[in-house]
């Protein structure tokens, strides 16, 4: 391409037309929307080495503001790299203008670089092409994902001072980043600030949802059910995500009285349900014992046309295992595999979960082969669960092979796994392994806590080592960690048939003083 190209403007006379065919090829080529990463950077190699040729700013731009919409994992770097390869060729007249440091600053933020970008807001002032609302947007964009609230929230202030009145994006890029870090007061805040900037930066149906998802997600409900009714008053009005919001959060507070009532109110107001609907009322159902209407709703929502997901069959696995209908929930689990509906991590554990809560652990490990074989990883929240279920039923040597199959697949074991382990020990009254496994956990720096302190101590007092679990009482309470109602039956369980009645008294003492502490 670029050889022909060369042969075009080889002949003498030619004139160059404009915009020249290489720019229009590019532009023509960015604009098609189908341009991949290694064509764009093909064609900026082009523009580069057509040394005869004066090309403008423009196909560069082109260039650099589609290069960041392809999916290349090093689509922003590349970027700022070819911006510093156009600053090379600044002697043949290509500057960079103000749609150039647009881009430039949102691809340094894009990679957390904020710092570059306003380096590249200063620039795009020294070079006299001035800055505008969409570079803010970006930097407040980058200093929100950097959690840098304050200095979002300065820089917002800043704005107006610099000629760029804010936009709606901007605040509602700062009321998410508020609501997202349990701010939601600031948020509402900001949002009564932006309803007084002008009929431009009123609030939107975006922003109403990010205050009551913030404000649910922070348990003020209250206040949530109060700006919906705000916003409806104010003429915006509440699309799915709104009610959805709001079904979820009265579903998760059992209040499905409510919660059908917002799904009646969405439906006469030409909002239909979709799947994520559904989803919350089949969870809130099973969270208040209702496995019947769970199973209803999943009905009636694949009688409205819709497609059960992964969490639609997840809940319902879960509603089966708490009742003990694991034929069903295999059921569910097969529907879902043949409807190409992937079942996850969170669906098997379910599974596994439910099958340990009522000792069928020998399923639940033939439940985790075929997860493995399914090419879906256990978790440790998976391992767990089997290990806490093996140590339960005292067959600590299994639970051993399967903390090493955890290691071995990378899966670090937590507090949990080793103080089932722990557990596991001391039902099978192997206490030098007990104590081998808590000096185990110091080595690989995982903490003890009250649990691990207490069944270490019931070790001890059942091994009539009552001075060892005394003095393990006392480092339990150096670290922090203060004696709880089992701790304190188990010292005093273990005083009671002892034959030195001074000390049990003064132990009595001590232990009674602890419970008053606790209550």
């Amino acid at each position: 391409m670029n050889a022909k190209l060369a042969r075009y403007f080889a002949r003498p006379g030619r004139p160059q037309p404009l915009p020249l065919p290489l720019e229009r090829l590019v532009i023509e080529r960015c604009r098609s929307g189908n341009l991949q990463f290694k064509e764009a950077l093909s064609l900026f190699e082009c523009l580069l080495s057509s040394q005869h040729l004066r090309p403008s700013i423009r196909p560069f731009n082109s260039l650099l503001s589609v290069i960041p919409k392809t999916n290349h994992p090093d689509r922003h770097i590349t970027v700022i790299s070819l911006f510093n390869r156009l600053n090379r060729i600044r002697n043949r007249g290509v500057y960079p203008d103000f749609l150039t440091f647009g881009i430039l600053i949102d691809c340094c933020c894009s990679v957390r670089r904020v710092d570059l970008g306003f380096c590249m807001l200063g620039q795009s002032l020294q070079a006299g092409c001035g800055v505008d609302t969409v570079m803010f947007n970006s930097l407040i964009k980058g200093l929100c994902a950097a959690k840098k609230i304050p200095d979002a929230a300065k820089l917002l202030a800043k704005m107006p001072l610099m000629g760029c009145a804010p936009s709606l994006f901007t605040y509602n890029t700062l009321i998410g980043c508020l609501c997202s870090n349990g701010n939601s007061r600031l948020g509402l805040e900001l949002c009564h600030q932006m309803a007084k900037e002008g009929s431009c930066c009123k609030p939107d149906v975006v922003t109403y949802n990010t205050l009551i998802h913030g404000f649910c997600r922070e348990g003020d409900a209250a206040v949530a059910s109060r700006m919906f009714d705000g916003m409806i008053s104010k003429g915006v009005v509440p699309d799915i995500f709104t009610y959805n919001i709001l079904i979820n959060s009265l579903c998760r507070q059992g209040d499905m009285h409510s919660a059908q009532k917002m799904v009646d109110e969405m439906v006469v107001k030409g909002v239909l349900p979709d799947v994520y609907t559904y989803n919350s009322l089949i969870l809130g159902s099973l969270g208040v014992g209702d496995t019947h209407e769970a199973f209803r709703l999943y009905e009636e929502l694949l009688g409205c046309g819709l497609q059960a997901d992964v969490f639609t069959y997840t809940n319902l696995i879960h509603g089966c295992c708490q009742e003990g209908a694991f034929l069903r929930a295999s059921d569910f689990l097969q529907e879902m595999i043949t409807k190409e509906v992937m079942p996850n991590v969170a669906t098997y554990n379910c599974l596994i979960h439910g099958l340990c809560a009522v000792g069928e652990w020998k399923r639940a490990i033939r439940v985790l082969g075929v997860m493995v074989n399914q090419g879906i990883s256990p978790d440790v929240v998976t391992f767990n669960v089997l290990i806490n279920s093996l140590c339960n039923n005292r067959i600590t040597c299994e639970a051993e092979k399967l903390v090493s199959l955890m290691e071995e697949r990378g899966v670090k074991p937590n507090v949990i796994t080793y103080n089932a382990l722990l557990h596991g020990y001391v039902l099978e009254d192997r206490l030098d392994d007990t104590i081998n496994l808590y000096e185990r956990m110091a080595q690989k720096g995982i903490e003890p806590n009250q649990y691990s302190y207490n069944t270490l101590i019931n070790g001890y007092c059942k091994s009539g080592r009552i001075s060892e679990a005394l003095h393990l009482l006392e480092k339990m309470q150096r670290q922090g960690l203060k004696p709880n109602e089992v701790t304190i039956d188990i010292i005093l369980d273990a005083f009671s048939n002892c034959e030195k009645p001074d000390e049990v008294q003064c132990i009595i003492s001590k232990m009674e003083a602890f419970r008053k502490r606790v209550v």
